[in-house]
């Protein structure tokens, strides 16, 4: 009797440190959930986001000077901002910038332009013109790329926006000018390659051909016979008279 009863005793004990290890399994489980809630409404209230356009906000950008998006290398461009507010609250217009990215690798930023601070106030229910102007790099290669032009503005309640107003793609060319020295250029460097082979060939002439002609031995043409070549040898009597002669007369 008494050994069922601590048999007993026994499995009730038991049982209460298994229940009572499982309550704190589920505390600890309860405490870390908590500090996880914790943690990541702390990491939201931490992180800014990018800023985003307002709903009564709408833009739109022109290019009076190349309405064709075909920019000029070397040259200045004016790109007009237009915004209008349909809200209710005026809009502080706080700055404008852009920036030149590869139409290979959006994410890749080839020039970034000068920001500006308009401070523009565009009243509720009005529109502005926005003027921006940038001067892209002279030595881009004339190609297409991607021009991103962005406004930043507040309202009354000094909330911050960004509208995008032009993100797509552009094409830098060639200046007339630039053209024109790269043709003038190449024109010099064909008439000097051509002058180095002209001078080349007539070298090569001289060398194989000429110098050829100048090695042979020249034969010299005898004189005409005159049926007299053999006599050459031959002491003639008449020369020795004559030739007597003219030496006693010098002597007289």
């Amino acid at each position: 009797m008494v050994s069922r009863r601590a048999l007993l005793s026994l499995l009730l004990l038991g049982l209460l440190l298994v229940a009572g290890a499982d309550e704190s399994g589920d505390d600890d489980d309860e405490t870390a959930d908590s500090s996880d809630d914790a943690d990541s409404i702390e990491v939201e209230q931490g992180s800014d986001g990018p800023l985003g356009a307002s709903e009564f906000a709408q833009t739109y950008a022109l290019f009076p000077d190349f309405p064709d998006k075909r920019f000029m290398q070397g040259q200045f461009v004016d790109v007009l901002c237009g915004f209008t507010n349909k809200g209710d609250k005026g809009f502080n217009v706080t700055g404008m910038r852009a920036s030149l990215h590869s139409v290979f690798d959006p994410s890749m930023y080839l020039q970034n332009f000068s920001d500006i601070a308009p401070y523009t106030e565009v009243k509720m229910g009005e529109e502005g013109t926005l003027l921006y102007r940038f001067f892209p790099d002279p030595n881009l290669e004339p190609r297409e790329y991607i021009l991103a032009l962005t406004v930043d503005y507040i309202d009354a309640d000094k909330e911050e926006y960004r509208s995008v107003y032009f993100n797509g793609t552009i094409e830098m060319v060639e200046s007339q000018g630039s053209a024109d020295t790269r043709t003038f250029f190449g024109r010099i460097l064909t008439l000097g390659f051509l002058g180095i082979l002209g001078f080349g060939g007539y070298h090569v002439y001289n060398k194989y051909v000429v110098g050829k002609r100048r090695s042979r031995p020249v034969e010299t043409a005898k004189p005409a016979s005159d049926g007299t070549e053999w006599l050459q040898d031959v002491n003639m009597p008449s020369a020795r008279r004559a030739g007597a002669k003219k030496a006693s007369g010098k002597g007289k």
